[in-house]
């Protein structure tokens, strides 16, 4: 499949927007750009897991359609542009939401490499207590800290991130069990909320069931950013 066919026409939208949706997002938003070419952080081929969840849309045939998730110069959100594949035509357009998880642990009385030993997966950041504060702030650690962060990408919907998120830690179910047991581990998800977006969320059961088998909570941070659109 040659992406760029289809990335053309999502491209065009943005110079000569059909949609209505699409000429009032840039009345107020500027499209990133290197070398003067539209950036998106990553494209979708559309099926049940990534359906844009903001509307009950009917059924569509798997891979009739590819999303663009565009950057936006200077925001925490994204804007998709669908292009049909058969039609070769923007079949319709959505703003979505900056959202990404991960899974942190801290403790008094263990080490980072204390920690780390306690599951197989191979963790994204830390630091142990005692050692000397980073960033130019003065003073030390009072606890250990452990991260566990599988991706940079954040243009998906919370659902989807937490379950990508949840498909790793059961790599090593047992080592997650133990860090959860002798630390104070949560799940951390972090949401950019667009003033003229859809603020929908939803955790499903299935979703559910799978934390509570590691016997995980969540914390959620929200920061509401952007321009209102009228």
């Amino acid at each position: 499949m040659d992406i760029e066919i289809y990335k053309k026409i999502a491209d065009d939208e943005i110079n000569n927007p059909q949609w209505m949706e699409t000429k009032q997002f840039l009345e107020v938003n500027e499209f990133y750009k290197v070398n003067n070419e539209y950036i998106y952080e990553r494209y979708s081929i559309n099926n049940d897991s990534n359906r844009y969840y903001d509307y009950k849309l009917p059924p569509v045939k798997v891979d009739c359609e590819i999303i663009f998730y565009y950057k936006i110069l200077n925001q925490h959100y994204f804007f998709a542009i669908v292009v049909d594949k058969t039609k070769k035509d923007v079949s319709r357009v959505f703003i979505r939401n900056s959202t990404y998880c991960y899974l942190s642990a801290f403790s008094d009385n263990m080490t980072l490499k204390e920690m780390a030993k306690l599951t197989k997966i191979k963790y994204s950041d830390g630091i142990t207590k005692g050692e000397k504060i980073k960033h130019g702030r003065s003073g030390y650690y009072q606890s250990s800290f452990i991260k566990f962060k599988f991706t940079e990408e954040t243009s998906y919907e919370l659902e989807e991130s937490l379950n990508m998120l949840l498909d790793n830690l059961e790599k090593d179910k047992n080592g997650i069990k133990k860090l959860v047991k002798k630390t104070a581990a949560s799940i951390i998800i972090c949401k950019h909320q667009c003033v003229s977006a859809n603020a929908y969320i939803e955790i499903d059961k299935k979703t559910i069931k799978r934390l509570n088998e590691l016997n995980l909570d969540i914390k959620i941070d929200m920061y509401c950013v952007g321009e209102f659109m009228l």
